[in-house]
């Protein structure tokens, strides 16, 4: 719109406005013009054109969101045709992804309206002035008081970035202009390094095992059926509607994902669609997609299982997790009586179920609530209980496919943007700088996290000892089994010698137990290629600091005779920071057929050396090059 001006705006939208249903007391065309000149100015500032509270010098008080909601300011469009060229013209993205992102929305306002009210920030706030009274009169030491005291504050702090990443305020950017070259540049760095991302997320098949096991289920098992769903691949018939149903899978069909090890917030506008694209192209969205259905029809497979016994009877693993979601004997009791989905000799626990079981089941629930009302006020309360049993089971499937595959959450994005928003200049420093962090993090958080301090109370020393083990132990396999199959997509064969400390330490590495920072420990170059400098100030900062730092080789070597400028570092660097050219089925190609040649003239000798360094270090040949 900016682009376009203000003239050409109004008159590309108003051919395309149904003008009697979108201004119905407008006196002419003029007035009509007159009040989408206005609408545009507010559109691109931001700001109303009535004068606002705070300008008057009247009060201002936190907004409230479910009047918020009520407000209706809707320019109609002639057809869907019409409302289709304006997207065309002036927006991004599609009309599925438009859907999606305006239900997302609309559920974030509806879970803080739901758990706070329909002012959540009032709310929140008399929540944390309500425990730091509590705290005022309690016996804690003096300094133990002013410390808890201070870390309630709402205006700034843990709180504040808390909530504005509840209400996604912390997504909305300062500056536009600079969110958007922000969001630009790291999307390009993304599709220049994540080529061959998905060869790295075969470990992602282990995580659902090891949430598995922490349900007290079996490691090898839930693992098998893991891999079994992926080798099955995007559900199809009775199994796609089950998937479906549980919330899980349809990321990719729907283009709205993005990857979680890109960036800790999506960009938008043509540079996203190209990284919607790239991610499909380098199966990151396919493999996402199985990955989450698999492992959510698995936690719903468990729980139909699991509901042939009592709620005494399950697991005391089982019944922590659980707990955890709200779930006690009685609700138990009651999801046991649905009517559950089968397929293939597996029974489904799936919400439908459970919003179809009769009053009668779900009225054991709030039998005391029920006593003296009437017919409507028991069937108000009924409904309202049946409700919060089918969110649990939802928040349960959800919550546990999350720590099954891990993506970056509401609580990585508030450690990795500490409540900054975009179009700031910290804001977009700390997202530069927290690129390719995001899982990692998310990773910590939730499964190590969850392994050192998510048990059971009274879980024993061995029961944790059991469960970090395995964590390690499968993550380094899975870390093996990338780096074999990154080596074959390089050509590089056979296998590297499992039986070396060497290969171990790598493996451990790659698979992620060690985390982005423990590359360090036995690399001079972390899982994307790049150095320490890069993995501490981030992919772009780095890719600058490489640029410059090959100018000064450029010019020293212009000064003096003795400098010499190699060639083949430009050509390295050119290739790893342009996007599409690192994607991992195509870099073997572009190697052979051209890249390899181009090194060695820039270079010679250049692929001998390589084949000699590869074969001491690994004890590898290149079998497509020959040697």
């Amino acid at each position: 719109m900016i682009a376009a001006g203000k003239d050409a705006w109004v008159s590309a939208v108003m051919p395309k406005l149904d003008i009697d249903r979108t201004f119905p007391d407008a006196g002419g065309l003029d007035e009509v013009r007159t009040a989408l000149s206005d609408i545009y100015d507010t559109i691109i500032t931001g700001l109303p054109n009535k004068p606002t509270a705070r300008e008057k010098g009247q009060r201002v008080n936190p907004a409230n969101l479910a009047k918020s909601l009520g407000k209706s300011r809707v320019l109609h469009f002639k057809d869907a045709e019409s409302t289709l060229a304006y997207r065309d013209e002036f927006g991004y993205g599609n009309t599925v992804s438009g859907i999606v992102s305006h239900l997302r929305n609309s559920a974030r306002m509806a879970a803080n309206m739901d758990v706070l009210g329909p002012n959540p920030e009032v709310m929140y706030g008399a929540i944390a002035e309500s425990l730091k009274r509590k705290l005022k009169v309690g016996d804690l030491p003096d300094a133990e008081k002013r410390k808890r005291i201070r870390g309630l504050d709402i205006d700034a702090g843990a709180l504040r970035q808390a909530i504005d990443i509840s209400t996604g305020l912390v997504s909305k950017p300062v500056n536009v202009t600079a969110a958007k070259i922000g969001s630009d540049l790291r999307a390009w760095q993304s599709m220049s390094k994540l080529g061959g991302a998905v060869l790295s997320s075969i470990s992602d098949t282990i995580t659902p095992a090891i949430a598995a096991q922490f349900r007290g289920g079996s490691f090898f098992k839930s693992w098998m059926a893991q891999l079994d769903g992926l080798r099955k691949g995007r559900p199809k018939g009775e199994v796609a509607e089950i998937s479906y149903l549980l919330g899980e899978g349809f990321d990719g069909i729907l283009g709205h994902i993005v990857s979680p090890a890109a960036a800790t917030d999506s960009p938008v506008g043509r540079m996203a669609g190209l990284q919607e694209k790239f991610f499909r192209w380098n199966g990151l969205t396919w493999w996402t997609d199985v990955q989450r259905a698999s492992a959510g029809r698995m936690i719903a497979a468990e729980m139909g299982m699991r509901a042939q016994s009592s709620f005494d009877a399950l697991p005391d693993n089982y019944r922590h997790v659980l707990s955890l979601h709200d779930i006690d004997a009685a609700k138990w009791e009651v999801i046991r009586k649905a009517e559950f989905r089968e397929d293939g000799g597996n029974v489904y626990v799936t919400p439908d179920r459970i919003r179809a079981l009769p009053d009668e089941d779900i009225a054991s629930l709030v039998s005391s609530r029920l006593e003296g009302k009437t017919e409507e006020q028991r069937a108000t309360i009924i409904e309202k209980a049946r409700r919060d049993l089918e969110l649990s089971v939802l928040r349960f499937f959800a919550d546990e496919t999350s720590y099954g595959v891990v993506e970056v959450d509401a609580r990585t994005r508030r450690t990795m943007t500490q409540g900054l928003r975009p179009g700031t200049f910290a804001g977009e420093a700390i997202r530069f700088i927290g690129q390719f962090k995001g899982f990692p993090m998310a990773f910590t958080q939730r499964v190590g996290g969850r392994a050192l301090y998510g048990h059971r109370k009274g879980a024993g020393m061995l029961d944790r000892t059991i469960h970090m083990g395995t964590l390690l132990a499968s993550m380094t396999m899975a870390g093996y089994a990338a780096m074999t199959l990154k080596d074959l997509a390089k050509g590089y064969w056979p296998p590297r010698d499992p039986t070396k400390i060497e290969t171990l330490e790598a493996a451990f590495i790659q698979g992620g137990a060690a985390g982005i920072y423990g590359d360090f420990l036995f690399s001079k170059v972390n899982r994307f290629g790049g150095g320490l400098t890069e993995t501490a100030i981030g992919p772009t900062a780095g890719a600058v600091a490489d640029f410059l730092e090959l100018g000064l080789k450029a010019r020293d070597a212009a000064l003096s005779s003795e400098e010499k400028v190699r060639l083949a570092d430009f050509l390295n660097y050119g290739t790893q920071n342009t996007p599409m050219v690192n994607l991992f089925y195509t870099r073997p190609a572009l190697d052979f057929l051209f890249l390899n040649s181009l090194r060695e003239a820039a270079s010679p000798g250049f692929m001998r050396r390589t084949a000699k360094r590869r074969q001491t270090e690994y004890g590898q040949t290149n079998v497509l090059a020959g040697g």
